[in-house]
């Protein structure tokens, strides 16, 4: 079924146009001889990222007290791993927020879910002490990006579905009509744009533990973010009230993979969650 996923992404520039500044951005980062004039150069290559970043580096999120006027700013006082963050969520902003009307999502829901997985995500691998934590929100971030490429051919399939069927879940679905799913769809499409394995192989593996890349730390986590995520009931509206469902974790948590420090940091990290989401979100206009 990759194959077919790959089919899917070749031509793909009008459906999900490349973040490229954002891309580049990331790695430029990820280099050992940074250097912060051309990293600032490359981001003021894009005013509407420059203005979303701005924005973001100066929102309750990061925390910091003195204001952040510059690109320069942000690199020298927060560092190339939150810069990592703060590129690649600000352009996810117009990569995601479009209704998907086939996964009945309205706007921005797909963003504030993607987003949402992210922080919970970059927390989660943080307690777990893993390496590459940026990569790790990077697939967080991106880990239903195939949604966006789907959207069109599944409406289309779905007009033939027999509505009198037995209920499937979404990726049975996709995978019958579709003969692949949005997982396999965006690690093909992150994989075109040239992003590493270790963004691109959890995003194709968050609703597959079977495979021996599943084992991976950063596997592990996305997909364990995403189930969570899931069970936590948000208004992303005026109110931001936040409900996790402890009862329905617990009846599924023998199903959800083992990351280290998780089940005994569990409710901090939760807390910690829905701190920084809502600190963070309303700083995105969708």
């Amino acid at each position: 079924m990759i194959d077919v996923a790959a089919e899917y992404v070749r031509d793909v520039e009008k459906i999900a146009p490349c973040p490229e500044v954002a891309l580049d951005v990331l790695s430029m980062a990820h280099a050992a001889d940074c250097s912060i004039p051309k990293l600032s150069e490359k981001i003021e290559q894009d005013p509407g990222l420059t203005a979303n970043m701005l924005q973001m580096a100066n929102s309750a999120y990061f925390g910091h007290m003195k204001k952040i006027t510059s690109v320069k700013d942000i690199i020298v006082r927060m560092g190339v791993d939150a810069v990592k963050i703060i590129s690649i969520t600000s352009a996810s902003v117009g990569l995601l927020r479009s209704p998907q009307a086939a996964y009945a999502l309205g706007r921005g829901e797909l963003w504030r879910h993607s987003f949402a997985v992210a922080i919970l995500a970059n927390i989660i691998a943080r307690n777990a002490k893993a390496r590459d934590t940026s990569a790790i929100y990077t697939a967080g971030l991106l880990h239903d990006v195939g949604k966006v490429i789907l959207d069109r051919p599944l409406q289309v399939a779905s007009y033939s579905r027999d509505e009198n069927s037995e209920p499937e879940d979404l990726v049975t679905v996709e995978r019958r009509l579709l003969h692949t799913d949005h997982a396999e769809v965006g690690m093909a499409l992150l994989e075109k744009w040239g992003l590493p394995e270790a963004v691109s192989v959890p995003v194709g593996l968050h609703h597959d533990m079977t495979q021996p890349q599943s084992k991976r730390l950063g596997s592990k986590i996305i997909y364990l973010a995403d189930e969570l995520v899931h069970l936590t009931e948000y208004d992303a509206g005026s109110s931001g009230d936040f409900f996790f469902d402890v009862l329905a974790y617990e009846s599924m948590k023998g199903e959800l993979p083992e990351v280290p420090n998780f089940e005994s940091n569990m409710r901090l990290i939760i807390e910690e969650f829905v701190d920084k989401y809502q600190d963070a979100v309303a700083v995105f206009s969708l």
